[in-house]
């Protein structure tokens, strides 16, 4: 145990020493913070210059960023990601040097990728990360990670009065990096709502883009039964809901009136407070 322990601080301080003798600083010092692009015709390692340099992740999936090294040698070079922060190695060739076993490396065998993952990923995770090459001199390739929640958003106000008979129509939206936010349910209360129900009626349209998920709700001829709490949950983002209050018509004019009158009393109270509070400026003239 002893001499493992004794070999692991000896590889960390032969990865670190170059940094360590120039007086390394990975936000300060540019002149050693070398990134090798596309050199076809040389023979020493460099990076592909396709690889990108911005990832975005979503919280609670998997991230993996991207290194992809050619003209690796295997017997005279090491791949290692280190992540900027807190110069902390992470892995070096394909073992992990953390306790946190989020971490982990991907390399495809008799590839040139040398992804480095993080499965979960939480908000923390974000920064910068750097894939080191151990050439002479050494490069490095950093990686910039962004972390966001996937969202749900109903489109329109959080409560809405329906006419009795007519169509409830909502739009959910959910922004999305990732492959697929998984299924979307949508709720009544805490019910899910079948469309092949007896009630009939209910319909979902689902669209989908590389930046965002749409899900349409539809219920034809609604009645007072469809009123509730209607709810877009997402398998992988966080839910959004907007409340439905079916009505007649005449229930519908009561409403508009009941706000109209709310509206100008709190116009009222407002008045009556700014003139209070400009009166003794007032008076001073």
């Amino acid at each position: 145990m002893m001499t493992m322990v004794v070999a692991k601080r000896f590889l960390q301080l032969f990865l670190l020493s170059p940094l360590l003798v120039h007086g390394y600083q990975y936000e300060d010092n540019a002149e050693h913070h070398q990134i090798t692009w596309g050199q076809s015709n040389a023979n020493t390692a460099y990076f592909d210059d396709k690889t990108p340099a911005n990832v975005t992740a979503v919280v609670g999936k998997r991230a993996r960023l991207p290194c992809r090294v050619i003209n690796f040698n295997k017997e005279d070079h090491q791949v290692s990601w280190i992540r900027q922060r807190d110069i902390h190695i992470l892995t070096v060739g394909i073992f992990t040097y953390t306790t946190d076993d989020r971490f982990k490396v991907f390399h495809p065998e008799e590839s040139d990728e040398w992804y480095l993952e993080i499965n979960p990923v939480t908000f923390r995770d974000a920064g910068v990360y750097e894939c080191q090459v151990s050439t002479s001199p050494k490069i490095f390739l950093p990686v910039s990670l962004s972390v966001e929640v996937q969202q749900a958003r109903i489109n329109g106000p959080d409560e809405l009065f329906i006419q009795n008979g007519s169509t409830i129509r909502l739009i959910c939206i959910i922004n999305t990096h990732s492959e697929n936010v998984g299924t979307v349910g949508w709720y009544r209360d805490t019910t899910i709502l079948d469309y092949d129900s007896p009630r009939g009626g209910v319909s979902v349209e689902i669209e989908k883009t590389p930046l965002k998920t749409t899900s349409k709700l539809f219920l034809t001829r609604a009645y007072k039964g469809d009123s509730g709490n209607y709810t877009c949950a997402p398998q992988f983002a966080e839910a959004a809901s907007v409340l439905i209050h079916i009505v007649n018509g005449e229930e519908s004019a009561a409403v508009q009136t009941a706000k109209s009158v709310m509206l100008a009393r709190d116009l009222k109270l407002l008045s009556t407070c700014i003139l209070m509070a400009l009166s003794p400026l007032l008076c001073s003239r």
